[in-house]
């Protein structure tokens, strides 16, 4: 029987690992979460406890078995059109200030969890940047979340989840699922190919093809301490246009840290 000795450690094994592979900090009080999440895991080995867990970790460093943890503990909560006034900014004022005449641009969201937010994007882009008036552009959507990543991919949504949705975009951007998929929708194939998903640990070793002029970048700083925002600011900068934006989640702020953003107003941020 393991001590409460022995299951604080555990807590603190996995709560580090996650650190040392995610960068995210899962803060004290997470054990029912991490128990939780675990748990599919673990019956998939068939271990009874966290304890045989962990030491299977620690005995094998199996790559695999890290992402499976990572990706159960990540959370992946999002929504089409969260925080819409971002997406009304990035149409109004970011991309007609940056691209001027010039038609193709590009666009990253970080992290893309399941899709929502990268969609979100696209919609409205096909509204007021149409491609058959002669835009190019492309957004990149990136996740440490293979699971995330592989939703986001299908482009696959129960109905509900459209519900946020103005209703004629749902004829216009998504097909109804018959039969087997009813009560589902999917992305037109036309949307989807416009954006390209990619694993990334925006803390890890990457580069990036394209530069940017709006990179978004929400609702993830929170799980972050203040030297880890800091570096994960610094390295998204290199990836901006000059005068390119940072949007970031509206609990967020980056007050304080040593960047080379200005503050705009709360949530949006522009490279000096």
């Amino acid at each position: 029987m393991p001590t409460q000795t022995d299951e604080a450690a555990d807590y603190d094994f996995i709560i580090n690992l996650v650190y040392e592979r995610s960068r995210i900090r899962l803060h004290d009080g997470k054990q029912q979460l991490i128990r939780a999440r675990l748990g599919k895991r673990m019956r998939h080995h068939g271990f009874e406890t966290l304890g045989q867990y962990c030491d299977y970790l620690r005995s094998t460093g199996d790559g695999d078995e890290l992402t499976h943890m990572v990706d159960a503990l990540t959370t992946n909560y999002t929504q089409f059109l969260r925080e819409r006034d971002h997406f009304d900014f990035l149409v109004n004022t970011a991309l007609p200030k940056l691209v001027g005449n010039r038609k193709r641009f590009n666009i990253w969201s970080a992290p893309c969890a399941t899709g929502e937010e990268p969609y979100s994007i696209a919609f409205y882009l096909s509204e007021n940047f149409p491609l058959a008036a002669g835009w190019d552009w492309r957004i990149h959507a990136t996740d440490v979340s293979t699971k995330a990543l592989n939703t986001a991919q299908k482009g696959v949504y129960q109905e509900d989840r459209l519900a946020s949705l103005p209703q004629d975009w749902w004829r216009k951007y998504f097909q109804k699922g018959q039969r087997d998929y009813e009560g589902y929708y999917r992305v037109k194939q036309p949307i989807i190919d416009r954006v390209q998903f990619k694993n990334i640990n925006l803390l890890g070793n990457y580069t990036m093809q394209d530069q940017f002029e709006v990179i978004f970048c929400r609702n993830m700083m929170i799980y972050f301490d203040r030297p880890t925002q800091e570096q994960l600011v610094n390295r998204l900068s290199q990836f901006l246009v000059p005068n390119g934006y940072l949007l970031i989640g509206h609990s967020e702020s980056l007050n304080g840290l040593n960047i080379g953003l200005r503050c705009l107003k709360p949530s949006i941020y522009q490279k000096a």
